[in-house]
């Protein structure tokens, strides 16, 4: 089934939390149970990421784990960051997931609801003030796989612009 589409488009680019931000309070104002975060940057799969969705069905958030699919399939630089970041936010929140640091996201509206939102910031460390938020919470959150790419025909944030997020 297939939801309705809306574009909702910033006249000025106010950054990738807001982004988040806005498009979820849109979809929560029309009435969805759920919202599914895919970056428009090529890399996630989209049948797998759209399949989060059926996670929610016994979690509160669904991270879609590249790492759960083909490890191998991520840049060097970015597993290792990735594997780093991950284990750190494990051993501060007593969790054992594979991948914290995923753009493929499904959450029910109900854990929308619950957190300020409006409180996380404008840019990349959106992603990981909800996660921290949701852990904190002890809201249930699940991993599937997903598989990704990584060619010319995807976009991805810069090695620097990474350290800048990781060190975040």
């Amino acid at each position: 089934i297939l939801a309705p589409v809306r574009v909702i488009r910033h006249d000025v680019t106010r950054g990738y939390g807001a982004a988040q931000n806005v498009v979820s309070a849109a979809a929560l104002a029309a009435g969805a149970e759920g919202v599914v975060m895919l970056h428009g940057d090529g890399q996630y799969d989209v049948a797998d990421t759209l399949a989060l969705a059926v996670g929610l069905a016994s979690a509160d958030a669904v991270l879609g784990s590249r790492f759960l699919a083909d490890p191998l399939a991520i840049p060097a630089w970015r597993r290792v960051g990735n594997r780093a970041l991950t284990a750190l936010a494990n051993v501060r929140f007593g969790t054992h997931y594979s991948e914290l640091h995923s753009g493929a996201r499904a959450y029910r509206a109900s854990t929308l609801r619950a957190l300020r939102l409006e409180a996380f910031s404008d840019d990349y460390l959106f992603d990981q003030q909800i996660l921290c938020a949701i852990l904190r919470a002890r809201l249930r959150l699940a991993e599937l796989p997903v598989r990704v790419r990584y060619d010319d025909t995807t976009r991805s944030i810069t090695p620097a612009r990474s350290l800048v997020y990781g060190l975040g």
